[in-house]
């Protein structure tokens, strides 16, 4: 089942933005309370990483399961950014 999931959000991704994702940002995507185990030089590399994803995303509200997941994501990133001005800046916000 977790494969699969990986596998559609891998493809999703790919789809909507052309690029693909490393599997370490694919295994925080899947489970993003594992983001708040990171150190600050790992964090600031998924951020790097996902940038472009966020960009393309943030503004969906509606969509297929992938795009909740990212959403999900997305609110646990954004937690554990807050008072990180370097890393807001690199997502744009």
């Amino acid at each position: 089942m977790k494969n699969n999931k990986k596998q559609n959000l891998f493809k999703y991704i790919k789809d909507t933005t052309g690029l693909s994702v490393s599997k370490m940002l694919l295994s925080f995507i899947i489970e993003p309370n594992r983001i708040t185990t990171l150190n600050n030089v790992s964090l600031k590399k998924i951020v790097i990483e996902y940038a472009p994803i966020f960009e393309k995303h943030r503004y969906m509200l509606d969509g297929p399961s992938e795009l909740d997941q990212l959403a999900c994501f997305d609110l646990v990133l954004m937690w554990r950014i807050g008072n990180k001005p370097e890393l807001k800046s690199i997502l744009g916000i």
